[in-house]
């Protein structure tokens, strides 16, 4: 896929999909044409960037997938690719949310 992928859902905003909207959106590769479809699952900040965690629409072997947010100049959000350099350190910090927050779950829990 190319770097930087346009949101082909039409009401996606800067809060992106709430509860009362459909979480499938459609990423469109701007050289091939090819569309894909993946679950909005998340999103977070970090190291003043927002990212987006997205899972892949494949029933058999999903698989989860971070994006950096973008936002141009019109407002209108896009994704694009991590760089390399960041991948490791943005995915680990998302790991460590998850883990503070399943923590947080299973402490209330007791």
């Amino acid at each position: 896929m190319d770097n930087e992928k346009d949101f082909e859902k039409d009401g996606v905003s800067e809060e992106f999909l709430d509860d009362d909207m459909d979480n499938v959106v459609t990423l469109k590769d701007e050289e091939t044409g090819e569309e894909f479809e993946f679950a909005y699952i998340d999103n977070f900040d970090f190291n003043n960037k927002k990212y987006a965690v997205l899972l892949t629409m494949d029933e058999e072997d999903p698989e989860m997938v971070i994006f950096e947010e973008i936002e141009d100049a019109d407002g209108e959000i896009t994704i694009a690719s991590l760089d390399e350099a960041d991948e490791d350190a943005v995915y680990d910090y998302y790991d460590s949310l998850c883990d503070e927050y399943f923590d947080d779950e299973d402490e209330s829990e007791e």
